[in-house]
């Protein structure tokens, strides 16, 4: 579990950069803001997903129900 949310934002790190770099030398740099924007808000999702599980493994752990 703990390779796979790393791999997961790798492979979206470089999936945005190379749009965002194409964007760019088409000349559509308003596009790709919104690209690297949206990219930054997928990953945001996954890490407070995964922030969530955390705290409730610890409510868990310590029996804090």
């Amino acid at each position: 579990m703990g390779i796979d949310i790393i791999l997961k934002i790798a492979g979206i790190g470089i999936l945005v950069a190379v749009i965002c770099q194409l964007l760019k030398q088409t000349g559509r740099e308003d596009i790709a803001m919104l690209t690297a924007l949206m990219g930054l808000i997928i990953v945001l999702g996954l890490v407070v997903g995964e922030i969530g599980s955390l705290f409730n493994e610890v409510k868990r752990i310590f029996g804090l129900y």
